[in-house]
């Protein structure tokens, strides 16, 4: 409760920040619905993990929480909206946040007025770049620290890499089951993009003396712990705001892959660009019989004991808060 008190608090002023920020960025624009249709994109409701874990960086090391940090946690909201278009686009994914993807939406409403069968994509391609440079205009006018912006580019060259990792393994016949390339992908896309960098810049931007090792060793753990129980509900929970089976359709490498026991049958069937509803419910199966799950939350569990063992480290006002936001990974 102790985080969800803490997101109650600043969400709404979040959420007011990210629809001035774009309505200020529009620029006269003559497709001004498009704009409209970014701006409720950014609005879905979702965790608000990124900007919430920034305002408590600043928090928690002393800083005041201001129009500027508020400007500043939209911005990581605006930019995690920017990637999510992108990556329903390459993933090729119907929902985000229960609600059709960017470029889905996009396909439905010009559907009658092109014979441009990819004009859905084309647009959300160029929309995700203008959340891209909106961003970089909005730091642009902010007095924050010049190495702000430098740890703030950083964050992303990483996701970039990362994503590529994610499609290299994707689909791919040459996986190497002890590699356990699934906790590399989850470190570079999730563990430092959701986790470490969004708080590190928090305390970049009040000048906190505390060394990025110290913060790594707990947020990167943390981070890990999160992308595994990611993949085991995005798998099995059909409520999360997802296809359940997408990782599946994509023969993604996920926890769930590096950490169960498989024949090479599964992995012929599982790294197949086409599968059958028969083939879909044999991985399905495996999957829940190859001890993966067991595995998973037992490495999950380990990270989170880690994270907070070396919380224990750090001088830092807000402990509570981020105690219950790690705990909650076991929780929810």
């Amino acid at each position: 409760m102790i985080f969800e008190e803490f997101r109650i608090k600043h969400v709404k002023k979040i959420d007011e920040a990210i629809g001035k920020v774009i309505d200020e960025n529009s620029l006269n624009s003559p497709v001004g619905n498009l704009v409209e249709e970014l701006k409720k994109f950014c609005l879905r409701p979702g965790k608000r993990i990124r900007p919430l874990l920034f305002i408590l960086g600043v928090e928690g090391f002393g800083g005041k929480v201001d129009e500027t940090v508020y400007k500043i946690a939209a911005t990581i909201e605006i930019m995690h909206s920017f990637l999510l278009i992108h990556d329903d686009i390459m993933d090729q994914s119907e929902l985000r946040r229960g609600q059709p993807s960017m470029h889905n939406l996009l396909a439905n409403k010009f559907k009658d007025r092109s014979f441009n069968p990819k004009i859905g994509e084309d647009l959300a391609l160029v929309l995700g770049d203008i959340l891209f440079f909106i961003g970089l205009r909005v730091l642009s006018r902010l007095n924050i620290p010049y190495f702000f912006l430098e740890k703030f580019s950083e964050c992303y060259i990483n996701t970039g890499y990362g994503q590529i990792l994610d499609v290299i393994y994707s689909m791919n016949r040459n996986y190497v089951r002890s590699e356990k390339i699934s906790l590399e992908i989850s470190k570079l896309k999730t563990a430092y993009y959701t986790f470490f960098y969004p708080f590190y810049l928090g305390t970049v931007f009040t000048g906190g003396n505390v060394g990025r090792k110290l913060i790594e060793d707990i947020m990167i753990p943390a981070g890990i712990a999160f992308q595994i129980r990611d993949d085991i509900i995005s798998t099995f929970d059909e409520k999360s705001g997802k296809s359940n089976l997408s990782d599946i359709l994509e023969g993604k490498v996920t926890a769930l892959i590096d950490f169960g026991e498989y024949d090479e049958k599964f992995f012929e069937i599982y790294f197949k660009p086409e599968k059958t509803i028969e083939e879909i419910n044999y991985i399905i199966e495996c999957m829940k019989k190859s001890g993966a799950i067991e595995s998973a939350k037992k490495v999950m569990e380990e990270l989170i004991k880690k994270a907070f063992k070396n919380l224990e480290k750090i001088n830092f006002e807000r402990k509570d808060v981020l105690k219950d936001l790690i705990d909650r990974l076991r929780r929810d």
